[in-house]
């Protein structure tokens, strides 16, 4: 008995000391509080705040044109400026425009934009010979140079654009020739007046042109040169008709004029014309397509029997010469000669030519 309650001690003894050794459900120690806001890793301070980049300077573009003397030089001033304006609006440069009335104030002009070292400049020489050493020092001074209308003979600008009056003058010969085809046919010889612009490049050309396609048989019987001044024109026209024989002023034929409003000079001294002589004129030829004189086409042929012809030259082609100065600045690079666009307009499609996109541009101002 005594070894069975020893033997109930062990086995008690021994299930304690189990129950003292059995594990303990483990749990991991709490981590450290996360502060409550995470702080930022540490940065070098700047020295100084960066200054802001200064503001780039703008282009700018000159503009030097002859002054307004007559009307299309008037339009031309006009669409020029409303070219740069729209353009400096919409690329974001500035311009500066001027006029003149001579040569050597164009020159002035020049020096004043080198001096103030524009970026490109766009010139409408009075005439070029006068300007050559102007241009040659925009272009020495690495200014790139669009020059419009007028040629300066051997002398290459960054870029020309004009209108085509070699052209002009051809088509002109070309419009006689088959106007006048039954004399021609016959061989008789058709005398003619020739009403210049001015000595520029521009009439020589339209001379040139016309004389390269008309028949020999046209004979200018005199020329006159008008300042492209419709007053001037007329009083030359009035000259003639009163100091020639009746035989000289009806033998003309037809009236070659390099300009509309030179033509209406003309027609002015024409209605004025109470002379003994018979006037035989059947055609005249002007340039510019204007309202004005396509608004006299069908008056004149009721009523003197004279047909008219005119070749589109607008003032606002002009434009086309900004907008070659707007894309240099926008770092394009045009170059060479650039024409502009030649239309013939006659009693045939004068009214027609109202729609066309030459003529809306050109009165575009005034809408």
């Amino acid at each position: 008995m005594k070894k069975l309650l020893g033997l109930i001690m062990v086995l008690s003894m021994v299930l304690a000391l189990a129950a003292c050794a059995a594990p303990v459900e483990e749990t991991a120690a709490p981590e450290a509080a996360a502060p409550a806001e995470q702080a930022a890793a540490p940065t070098e301070a700047p020295a100084a705040e960066e200054a802001a980049p200064a503001a780039e300077t703008p282009k700018v573009m000159g503009i030097v044109m002859p002054n307004a003397t007559h009307g299309f030089t008037g339009e031309s001033i006009k669409h020029a400026e409303a070219a740069a304006k729209e353009l400096a609006a919409q690329y974001g440069f500035e311009y500066k425009f001027l006029t003149a009335g001579e040569a050597s104030e164009q020159n002035n002009h020049i020096d004043t934009l080198l001096n103030e070292q524009v970026d490109v400049v766009v010139l409408w020489p009075m005439n070029g010979d006068e300007l050559r050493s102007a241009a040659q020092k925009v272009m020495d001074a690495g200014i790139p140079l669009v020059i419009y209308d007028r040629l300066i003979t051997d002398f290459t600008p960054t870029v020309e654009f004009m209108g085509d009056n070699v052209k002009i003058g051809e088509m002109t010969g070309e419009y006689f020739n088959n106007y006048f085809a039954d004399e021609i046919a016959a061989g008789e010889t058709i005398n003619i007046l020739e009403f210049k612009g001015d000595l520029s490049t521009v009439p020589t050309q339209r001379t040139d042109g016309f004389l390269s396609t008309a028949s020999e048989q046209f004979n200018i019987v005199q020329s006159f040169t008008t300042d492209w001044q419709r007053a001037k024109a007329m009083e030359q026209m009035e000259t003639f008709l009163n100091t020639s024989t009746d035989e000289e002023i009806s033998s003309i034929q037809a009236i070659f004029t390099h300009d509309d409003e030179v033509v209406l000079g003309v027609l002015d001294a024409i209605a004025a014309y109470n002379g003994a002589a018979e006037l035989n004129i059947r055609l005249i030829s002007g340039v510019g397509a204007r309202r004005e004189n396509i608004d006299t086409f069908a008056p004149v042929k009721e009523q003197y029997g004279i047909d008219q012809v005119t070749y589109a030259f607008s003032p606002a082609l002009i434009r086309q010469a900004v907008e070659l100065g707007a894309e240099i600045l926008n770092g394009g690079s045009p170059s060479g000669l650039i024409l502009g666009e030649t239309v013939e307009v006659d009693n045939s499609n004068g009214e027609e030519f109202r729609n066309h996109p030459i003529y809306i541009t050109r009165y575009s101002l005034e809408d």
